[in-house]
């Protein structure tokens, strides 16, 4: 018998990846597990007996220890770094412009299509801009001209509202995973890259980098060991590592190294310092390591896990999620 009791029909391999953690948790607890939409698993139940807590994964989110109210300031990418500064948690300078009109009568001016256009006239590039609310790196970009800016804001502008402009840094980033105020694990994101072979180009070997389903297109940019710019026809030679340009995200290729119980005392502290500002009690918390201290990046108030799976520590997972049955079956 299946531990949730369903039928065949739904296979311990669910599309959710979040359903099957929460599955992996509930058989460790003791309780039921049933997916409420077959082998999608994006919609999903819990029983302890007589308690029952219903999630929702996908664009959904199945954390029941962040309460809306917090888990909005931090989807929000300007609202969550000007809290930060009010708490004086170190973060990233940026500012935040409008995409579109539409609404424009809600607001104050300043913060228009036309006023980022301006700021991008005179800006001191490369920049790094990403949207509001995005997730996976969808539209996080490094931009290296006022051209190449406007062309993002037509592209951006047909799916979301708002960006974030940021200076563009290169230094060493890295997640720390907060729960209930301890950092559980942490690790260092490292950047998209390929290796050339001297006979394809940047944008034949990016081509053929293994991505998630529906994460955002590699860009055929990068740097050399020298930090040179490679464009996307030129060709890599034999065994030379180009690092592209963009996020880190394992959602778009990037990679993770250092995975690692808790977190070095400094960078724990900053990280639990900025859940607590938000009000969050599960985050997780990118940072740059900029030499001379820290500088949080964005905190994520729903973040995927599959690291933890990558690296079968199933003995993470389900700590996560003992705690969020914890908090969802009240």
């Amino acid at each position: 018998m299946p531990i949730d009791g369903a039928s065949p029909l739904q296979p311990m391999h669910l599309l959710s990846a979040q359903a099957r953690y929460a599955r992996r948790a509930a058989e460790a607890c003791g309780y039921a597990f049933r997916s409420l939409d077959g082998v999608d698993g994006y919609l999903f139940e819990v029983r302890d007996g007589t308690r029952v807590a219903t999630f929702a994964a996908g664009a959904g989110t199945p954390y029941a220890l962040n309460d809306a109210r917090s888990a909005s300031i931090a989807r929000d990418k300007a609202f969550c770094a000007q809290v930060l500064r009010q708490a004086n948690v170190p973060v990233l300078p940026g500012e935040m412009f409008f995409v579109t009109k539409r609404w424009s009568q809600m607001r104050s001016p300043g913060r228009e299509p036309e006023d980022a256009r301006r700021c991008a006239a005179t800006a001191v590039y490369p920049l790094f801009c990403k949207p509001l609310s995005a997730s996976n790196g969808l539209y996080a970009e490094v931009i290296e001209n006022a051209d190449a800016f406007d062309d993002y804001l037509s592209r951006v502008s047909a799916e979301h509202f708002a960006i974030l402009v940021q200076p563009f840094v290169r230094a060493p980033e890295f997640r720390v995973f907060v729960l209930n105020e301890r950092a559980l694990f942490s690790y260092q994101k490292t950047p998209t890259s390929v290796i050339g072979d001297g006979q394809r180009t940047l944008q034949e070997l990016v081509s053929v980098v293994p991505r998630d389903a529906g994460a955002p297109a590699l860009k055929a940019r990068g740097r050399d060991a020298e930090g040179h710019l490679i464009s996307a026809t030129e060709i890599p030679f034999a065994r030379q590592e180009i690092v592209l340009e963009g996020p880190a995200n394992r959602a778009a290729g990037g990679g993770v190294s250092g995975l690692r119980d808790g977190a070095p005392d400094a960078m724990g502290a900053l990280a639990i310092d900025a859940a607590r500002a938000i009000g969050l009690s599960l985050a997780a918390v990118d940072l740059f390591d900029l030499g001379d201290g820290y500088s949080v990046i964005e905190v994520n108030s729903n973040p995927m896990i599959a690291t933890l799976e990558d690296a079968d520590r199933w003995d993470l997972i389900v700590e996560i999620w003992r705690a969020n049955f914890d908090a969802a079956l009240r």
